[in-house]
C-alpha cells in the first residue's frame, strides 16, 4: 500500500471512517473493503461458499478506530438466553470474525475471533477437550493472542497457549468472552492474516455448528481446509506486539 494511505489511516477520525466505508469517491473505500474480503470473507467461504448470504455484516465506529465483522443471522439467536445483537443491539455477537483498523496501535491492523456468550464458550470447551491435540496444533500454527475481558493471572501467566485454555475453562468467566488476535501494521502482510482467519472460520464453523444443532462437524470442516490447502497447511509467522503510539500521526 502506498505510504500516503498509511498515513490517512494513522490519522483517521470517525467521520474519515465513516467516508471511507460509505463513499465510492473516497480514497480509502476500495483499500478498507478489498482488505475486509480478503482478511475475512475469503477464509470463511473456505467451508462455506454463501458465507455472506447466512451470516450477518456488521461495522462499528469508535473515535480513532473502524471494525468490520461477520457474526450469526438472526435465527441463530432466536430462543437462547443471553445477549442478543438482533434484540438489544449489544456488541455481543456469539461468534464474529473481525477485522479492526487501529490507528493508535503500532499494529494498525487486528485480525480476530471472538467468541462471546454461554453458549459459544461451553462450546469452545467442549471442542477443546475433545479435539485438544488437533487444535493444539493449529494454534501452532495459528499463534493467536489470547484475549480474555477479565484478568486472570492463571490464564494470563500461562506457560503455553494449552495451558493457557486449560486455565481459562477452569475458572468461571461471567462475561463468556474470550477472543483469538493477529495484528499486523501492513496490508502487504494480509496474506498472512488470511491464513490467520483460515484457523478462525475453521473454529467460527466448528462452534457455530456445536450450538446450532449440537452436532461436532469438526472433520467435515477440516477436511475442506486440507482440501484448500492441498494438505499443507500454513504456518503464520508470530504477530507483532500491539501497543499504543506515543505519536499517532507518524
Amino acid at each position: 500500500m502506498h505510504t500516503r494511505y498509511y498515513e490517512m489511516l494513522r490519522g483517521c477520525s470517525q467521520d474519515d471512517f465513516y467516508q471511507a466505508l460509505n463513499d465510492p469517491e473516497h480514497e480509502l473505500y476500495e483499500i478498507v473493503w478489498d482488505a475486509f474480503e480478503t482478511v475475512v470473507i475469503d477464509p470463511a467461504e473456505i467451508y462455506d461458499p454463501d458465507f455472506r448470504e447466512v451470516n450477518q455484516f456488521r461495522y462499528r465506529i469508535g473515535e480513532s478506530s473502524a471494525t468490520l465483522e461477520f457474526f450469526p443471522n438472526q435465527t441463530y439467536f432466536m430462543g437462547r438466553p443471553g445477549p442478543d445483537p438482533y434484540r438489544d443491539n449489544s456488541d455481543s455477537a456469539g461468534i464474529h470474525l473481525k477485522f479492526s483498523i487501529l490507528p493508535n496501535m503500532t499494529c494498525l491492523f487486528c485480525a480476530s475471533l471472538g467468541i462471546w456468550g454461554y453458549s459459544e464458550r461451553e462450546s469452545f470447551r467442549k471442542l477443546w477437550f475433545r479435539h485438544r491435540n488437533l487444535l493444539s496444533g493449529l494454534f501452532r500454527r495459528a499463534k493467536p493472542i489470547v484475549f480474555t475481558s477479565i484478568l486472570f493471572p492463571d490464564v494470563e501467566y500461562a506457560p503455553s497457549l494449552e495451558k493457557m485454555l486449560d486455565c481459562y475453562f477452569s475458572v468461571r468467566d461471567p462475561n463468556n468472552l474470550i477472543e483469538l488476535q493477529y495484528s499486523f501494521p501492513q496490508l502487504e502482510d494480509s496474506g498472512e492474516a488470511q491464513n490467520f482467519m483460515a484457523y478462525m472460520a475453521l473454529l467460527y464453523h466448528m462452534i457455530r455448528s456445536m450450538v446450532d444443532s449440537g452436532k461436532d462437524m469438526t472433520m467435515t470442516w477440516i477436511s475442506r481446509l486440507n482440501e484448500f490447502y492441498a494438505g499443507h497447511l500454513p504456518d503464520v509467522p508470530p504477530p507483532l506486539p500491539c501497543v499504543a503510539l506515543f505519536d499517532s500521526t507518524f
